[in-house]
């Protein structure tokens, strides 16, 4: 029997070993990937031997098929080298019938702890309640896991500060910025309608460069102080925070409150006076205006 020249070069180039009834070789393609190949003799039917072969990698590498291309019957399927570039997620979701349309209750689940503020939706599994201020708000999953929640809560206590303070600026700056304007021979800050200032009102251009400056200044050295510090309460010059928990949370809870409704109140401000071209103390003190 004639042996073909190219696979002579392919022994040649290969490694090979030998058992009692097979051949295996191992060799490397022109890209570089390692694979073997064993052939074996086995005794037909009729009598005579016949050859089979398999190629397998031998540094198997998994496949990517976002597009879904590979089949169920592919070879690559079958060997499961197929991976999804997300962790696979069983997620199992109740079923609930706030409207009761279902007529038999044996397919709803009953046992369900609902959303406090939304009651029609399952409460988020990373929202325990163990946060003060926690009623089960995160409809679009934001904060799925305990570390995305801490930092939420951080940044949520942040704004809440920042609006509680704009939220009383806003309409005092109404009252008082032609008044001390005059007084120090300054030009007035307040725009068309004695509207403040802001992105949707404009006249932030007015302001001198130096208040930012300011402002930014104390923003960072505010930030940088509390980096170093694991409590977000630790700040308290008047000596104001109470030492027992009970009152620490009731504490914690107002303060988180108002700072949710000095959020919605500040972005009111904005709105209506956008809309209005008036400013937001107008309607309640109309004589001053």
């Amino acid at each position: 029997m004639t042996v073909p020249k190219s696979i002579l070069l392919f022994f040649a180039s290969s490694a090979t070993a030998f058992t009692s009834n097979s051949l295996i070789i191992k060799s490397k393609a022109s890209n570089g990937d390692l694979f073997l190949v064993s052939a074996g003799l086995e005794i037909g039917d009729d009598g005579f031997f016949k050859a089979t072969t398999s190629v397998n990698d031998a540094d198997e590498k998994s496949i990517f098929d976002p597009l879904q291309l590979y089949g169920e019957s592919t070879m690559e399927r079958k060997k499961g080298l197929i991976r999804s570039l997300e962790p696979e997620l069983k997620v199992i979701k109740p079923v609930i019938d706030p409207l009761n349309i279902y007529i038999s209750k044996e397919e709803v689940d009953v046992d369900v702890d609902m959303s406090t503020s939304l009651p029609f939706m399952p409460r988020p599994t990373s929202l325990t309640g163990e946060l003060v201020g926690d009623v089960g708000f995160d409809p679009f999953n934001f904060a799925d896991t305990e570390e995305k929640l801490l930092w939420q809560r951080e940044a949520e206590l942040k704004h809440s500060r920042i609006a509680m303070l704009a939220v009383i600026g806003w309409p005092v700056s109404e009252l008082l910025d032609r008044p001390l304007a005059q007084m120090f021979h300054l030009d007035p800050l307040l725009g068309s309608g004695d509207r403040v200032p802001s992105i949707l009102n404009g006249g932030l251009d007015r302001v001198n460069p130096l208040y930012w400056v300011f402002v930014l200044a104390i923003a960072s050295s505010v930030e940088l102080l509390q980096m170093n510090r694991d409590d977000a309460t630790s700040w308290d010059p008047l000596g104001l925070y109470p030492e027992d928990t009970r009152e620490q949370n009731q504490l914690k809870q107002v303060e988180i409150d108002n700072g949710r409704l000095a959020m919605l109140g500040i972005t009111g401000f904005a709105i209506q006076e956008f809309f209005t071209n008036t400013a937001v103390m107008e309607p309640l003190l109309p004589a001053h205006f």
